[in-house]
């Protein structure tokens, strides 16, 4: 693994689910000062500088962070994926019938949808929200091994309370109903990537 890689994975643990298991203090928007991350123990092991951080944050593929300059201090966030539940929906662009995507898409594997059907729906899991994508080319959104896309009918889902936000990265993302759930009832469509129905 890449010493990019290393520091990488280190940045998503704390930033989008153990900052305040690690003592760090990140913000209702999800930041978290560079000079406390530096400071801690485990990227500090790494010999991580603030020189690796910007290099990290400029070429990471899927734009999973964002820097913020707070009167010259320096703050970092992930775009997107917590599940630390202080964080709100304040990076997020809301979006509503006219700025939703044409298409809403999760990707999962095929094993899996039984699992989802059975259950009732895409869950949020542990996290904020649930994941989607409006383009199954793009690198952010669910993983290069999903082969199977679920359309989910965002206009209807908003028109039921189901809210929608988009990432600075363009994942769209749902917390789901009360429940944290995108229920069958929302699928447009299941296929595989080829575009056959499952």
């Amino acid at each position: 693994m890449s010493r990019d890689v290393t520091i990488s994975k280190a940045l998503s643990y704390f930033l989008r689910h153990g900052a305040q298991k690690s003592n760090l203090e990140i913000d209702d928007r999800g930041f978290i000062k560079v000079a406390d991350l530096l400071a801690h123990q485990n990227l500090k092991s790494k010999k991580t500088t603030l020189q690796d951080i910007l290099r990290v944050v400029e070429t990471n593929e899927k734009k999973r962070f964002a820097l913020e300059d707070r009167n010259g201090e320096l703050y970092i966030c992930a775009t997107q994926g917590h599940s630390i539940h202080t964080v709100t929906e304040g990076n997020l662009r809301p979006l509503d019938e006219a700025s939703l995507p044409k298409q809403i898409i999760h990707g999962t594997r095929k094993r899996a949808l039984e699992q989802i059907r059975k259950s009732g729906g895409l869950s949020k899991m542990g996290r904020n929200h649930i994941h989607c994508t409006s383009d199954h080319n793009s690198v952010s959104g669910f993983r290069s091994t999903s082969d199977t896309l679920i359309y989910i009918d965002g206009v209807q889902c908003l028109r039921d309370g189901i809210k929608f936000f988009q990432s600075s990265n363009g994942v769209i993302l749902s917390p789901g109903n009360d429940q944290g759930v995108i229920e069958c009832k929302y699928f447009a469509k299941v296929t595989d990537r080829n575009g056959q129905p499952i």
